[in-house]
């Protein structure tokens, strides 16, 4: 069934709505896939707040345009499934890059980041990021590890002089 012009405009405009607030997109090629595996992606996407849409390229063109996400046109070949992450950019890659394990109907095209082109290959690339809770972890570990230091050292400082003392004690009482 063909889509009036009236719907086409709804959709890039919803479209256009959720690039402007997206930090990275997945673009895939879900050709071949059953309905109960992309349902399956769908759901796990939503519980990750990830945005998975399949629309029209000639639309998706419309609605990119004025985003970060304009330069993916080379990459709007052949039907697409658009996984949009918000917070944490690497979210999507992570989630499509696992799926892209288990199915072999869903491919990786390629990756949008900051207005950034990126061939599917890369994926490993987004998916790899730390996700915002790991990224504080490993700072606060970075920033702990000086502290820790020097907390031991101020430490190691009375416990050298008890050693010493003990020993000159010792030895007072060897040699008397």
């Amino acid at each position: 069934m063909a889509l009036t012009k009236i719907e086409k405009e709804k959709i890039v405009l919803e479209v256009k709505e959720v690039a402007s607030k997206a930090s990275s997109l997945v673009i895939s090629d879900a050709r071949g896939m059953k309905v109960a595996e992309l349902s399956e992606v769908r759901k796990n996407a939503t519980e990750a707040g990830i945005h998975i849409q399949i629309i029209k390229n000639s639309l998706a063109k419309l609605a990119f345009e004025g985003t970060d996400f304009g330069c993916s046109d080379e990459a709007l070949v052949g039907p697409s499934l658009f996984a949009f992450s918000f917070d944490e950019p690497g979210a999507a890659a992570k989630l499509l890059k696992t799926y892209a394990k288990n199915f072999d109907s869903l491919e990786v095209k390629a990756l949008v980041v900051e207005g950034q082109l990126l061939d599917g290959a890369q994926i490993d690339i987004l998916a790899k990021l730390p996700s915002r809770d790991e990224a504080y972890g490993l700072v606060a570990s970075v920033l702990q590890a000086p502290v820790s230091k020097f907390a031991t050292l101020l430490n190691e400082v009375p416990s050298k002089l008890a050693r010493v003392l003990a020993a000159v004690q010792d030895k007072k009482q060897a040699s008397a």
